[in-house]
């Protein structure tokens, strides 16, 4: 009876484990998808309130001639989108998200996805992002994103 109540008490343990590690990154992807969206809408507050805003921020993307973009600190960051979202040609993609790979270990964690964004012209691009996000006051953060464009899948 005690094994047995044991047992009982370690399963129960497990799956409160699970849903809590299942909420945690459910709150993350949320987190990633909302970033993205509002880069696409560019809306620069609400892009700018998933970010940790920090010296230590990195961005990283490649182009579709094949070379790269780098920038590091928040106000790097910031500026560079602040004139993009004046200046770039806003697209409305349709994107979906998929794959979600998590590692989150207390206030830190590390997800990959792919995303498949359909532009209104119907051109389909995969995109596979890395992401790093904090948790500051509770809420998690974007420190740093790197993704990668496969230009060649545009269709």
């Amino acid at each position: 009876m005690k094994k047995s109540f044991i047992l009982l008490l370690t399963s129960l343990f497990l799956c409160v484990v699970s849903f809590a590690q299942t909420a945690e990154q459910d709150a993350i992807k949320k987190v990633c998808i909302a970033e993205t969206q509002a880069y696409n809408n560019f809306d620069y507050d609400t892009w700018a309130s998933y970010h940790v805003q920090s010296a230590d921020e990195q961005l990283a993307w490649n182009n579709p001639d094949g070379s790269f973009g780098f920038q590091s600190g928040w106000d790097e960051i910031s500026n560079s989108m602040k004139d993009w979202f004046k200046t770039g040609k806003k697209e409305n993609p349709k994107d979906s998200n998929d794959n979600f790979r998590f590692i989150v270990h207390n206030d830190i964690a590390l997800v990959s996805y792919d995303i498949t964004s359909q532009k209104a012209d119907g051109k389909i691009t995969k995109i596979h992002n890395y992401e790093t996000l904090l948790r500051v006051k509770g809420q998690w953060k974007i420190l740093t994103v790197h993704a990668y464009a496969d230009y060649a899948s545009s269709k």
